[in-house]
């Protein structure tokens, strides 16, 4: 038997507000198709059911489009069982179609149970109410297997969003089920089983790079975990190190070779780390264009501009006069006195002084 576990998938929820809208657009209808063709690989590889860990919505009133999408996902696959556990951002679960024959849902009061050959697949949905009860509660047949659903952020203490991973220590669960948390983790929950985040399907903003997508569960005489890479896009967040770079020439290329081997359909995060000397004019908007042939490209400077103060103690103009006064004021460290040096060297150049 094969079962998928997924979660967060955040129908309708906003996206990366340095997005442009054209992008917008193009990456929400990109979420609702990624989790319909995660249902095609379902069908495909014969998965009998599908879990869904929490926050498949983004809000407890979901837009009428995006309801009527979930349901008809379910509807049209009857083979399939969806087993749904409302997360934190969809507790109230006030949409939720209960006469939909293969969409099971769970409870706030008590763990629900479903069964199926060798497999018990439990869950509770967690509340202000049974945050600190919920544990004690989960009474498992250690004689088959157990997959236990929940949604919350692993944690080493006990709290109304989170789960102690402790506390669920020889009860008998095979594999823990999680949600919350948008990127894939598995580890070690004891001497028989492990606990899982899938992530989310779809990186929604910068703050979800990475691999995206869902792990397959191979169920027999124990349970087998893949994680399954799924998202139609990637967001990579990448770190280029410019510290030797003496022009916009060197930046580009270092830039260049860090992005080798990404898919130009992805999305990137270029962060520039490192130091530059101040005369080289680097902008954000120059690494930006050098990039634009991936999907949609967002840039940040972090670098360190470095003066070299030989090269201004003969220099009798202005900037010479300039320099030459701040490195020789003790008031300043010389971290403060590159600062102001740097920032003045932009200013009278023209350039964008943060």
């Amino acid at each position: 038997m094969k079962i998928i576990h997924c979660a967060d998938i955040h129908l309708g929820s906003k996206l990366e507000s340095k997005f442009p809208k054209a992008i917008t657009d193009t990456r929400k209808k990109e979420v609702l198709s990624t989790f319909l063709k995660m249902i095609d690989f379902a069908k495909e590889n014969d998965v009998k059911v599908i879990l869904l860990a929490g926050d498949v919505f983004d809000k407890d009133k979901p837009a009428i489009k995006d309801k009527e999408f979930f349901y008809k996902c379910v509807k049209k696959n009857p083979d399939i069982d969806f087993l749904y556990l409302n997360g934190n951002h969809d507790i109230e679960g006030s949409y939720v179609d209960n006469t939909i024959e293969n969409l099971k849902t769970f409870s706030k009061e008590n763990f629900v149970k479903y069964s199926y050959d060798n497999l018990d697949i439990s869950g509770i949905e967690l509340t202000e109410n049974n945050y600190k009860a919920f544990y004690s509660q989960l009474n498992l047949d250690k004689n088959r297997l157990n997959i236990v659903m929940l949604h919350g952020e692993e944690s080493a203490s006990i709290g109304k969003n989170n789960i102690k991973i402790d506390n669920l220590k020889n009860k008998g669960i095979d594999y823990l089920a999680l949600g919350h948390i948008h990127s894939y983790k598995q580890e070690k929950l004891d001497d028989r089983g492990v606990y899982a985040y899938s992530g989310c399907l779809e990186g929604r903003g910068f703050d979800e790079c990475g691999q995206k997508g869902f792990i397959l569960l191979d169920i027999d005489s124990k349970i087998e975990a893949t994680f399954v890479p799924f998202a139609r896009r990637t967001i990579h967040d990448v770190k280029v190190d410019v510290t030797g770079c003496t022009s916009l020439y060197d930046v580009q290329t270092k830039a260049k070779e860090a992005v080798k081997g990404i898919s130009k359909e992805d999305i990137l995060l270029i962060t520039l780390i490192g130091e530059l000397p101040v005369e080289a004019e680097v902008s954000e908007e120059d690494v930006k264009s050098y990039l634009n042939d991936f999907y949609f490209v967002h840039a940040k400077n972090k670098t360190v501009s470095v003066i070299d103060i030989a090269k201004y103690e003969n220099d009798k103009s202005l900037i010479g006069e300039f320099v030459r006064s701040v490195y020789s004021n003790n008031e300043y460290s010389d971290t403060e006195k590159q600062r102001i040096i740097s920032t003045g060297l932009k200013a009278m150049s023209g350039r964008e002084v943060e």
